[in-house]
């Protein structure tokens, strides 16, 4: 007969997400885990599988524990822009908490992933995804609502909004002053009516960015001979 466990689960994951936060996937030993968590590598093993069982856990944690509040701020009622703008409110708050680790967690070992090569690599970008999919909803009912041109590519802009959000959390743990975070969101809401009401042109017209192309001219010699 298995012995009860004699520790609180959500407590010593919520333990375990925030040495992750701060130290990463890579960063963060055995050792360190039993000595944050409080319980030993047997326990871990017995309640998770071990390591990387227990860091998969820990992104369901950080999910439904801090994730979540943002993608309540896109739900709550009040219009598309109003989401928006509680959205980023939200996660200014969050990196100038002093009881949380800086910046996000998933921004934080998403450094670390392969594209999805691996268990947790999959799970790092389905997290992602998730965020994603909450900004993409919001605009499509911003669509249908008539808040948000038809013609606006909600995909492509709830993937910016994803790309600044990480890239805001990058910024949070490297700058000492969080008058930079500040200034990159009011730009961000300042450009929201060019975002969400575009000149209706078809999505054909627009020029797309070659990405392999362009790396491929970025390697070519230039074809002027310094003088």
């Amino acid at each position: 007969m298995p012995r009860p466990r004699e520790f609180d689960i959500e407590e010593v994951l919520d333990r375990a997400t925030r040495l992750f936060w701060q130290r990463g996937y890579g960063g963060t030993s055995l050792n360190d885990l039993e000595g944050a968590m409080g319980i030993g590598r047997t326990s871990i093993y017995a309640a998770f599988g071990g390591k990387e069982g227990l860091f998969l856990a820990v992104l369901d944690h950080y999910d439904g524990r801090y994730s979540i509040k943002l993608r309540e701020a896109l739900r709550a009622a009040g219009g598309i822009r109003a989401a928006i703008r509680r959205y980023f409110s939200e996660l200014l708050r969050a990196f100038a908490d002093p009881d949380l680790p800086l910046g996000c967690l998933i921004t934080n070992v998403g450094v670390e992933g392969d594209r999805g090569a691996t268990r947790l690599g999959r799970k790092i970008a389905a997290s992602i995804a998730h965020t994603e999919d909450a900004f993409y909803d919001l605009l499509r009912r911003g669509q249908a609502s008539g808040e948000v041109a038809a013609s606006a590519d909600a995909r492509a802009i709830a993937r910016y909004f994803v790309a600044s959000t990480h890239g805001l959390s990058t910024l949070a743990k490297a700058l000492p002053t969080p008058s930079a975070l500040t200034d990159v969101v009011e730009a961000i809401l300042a450009n929201l009516d060019a975002m969400l009401m575009p000149a209706r042109r078809a999505r054909r017209d627009r020029p797309r960015i070659d990405v392999v192309s362009a790396a491929a001219r970025h390697k070519e010699p230039s074809a002027v001979e310094p003088g």
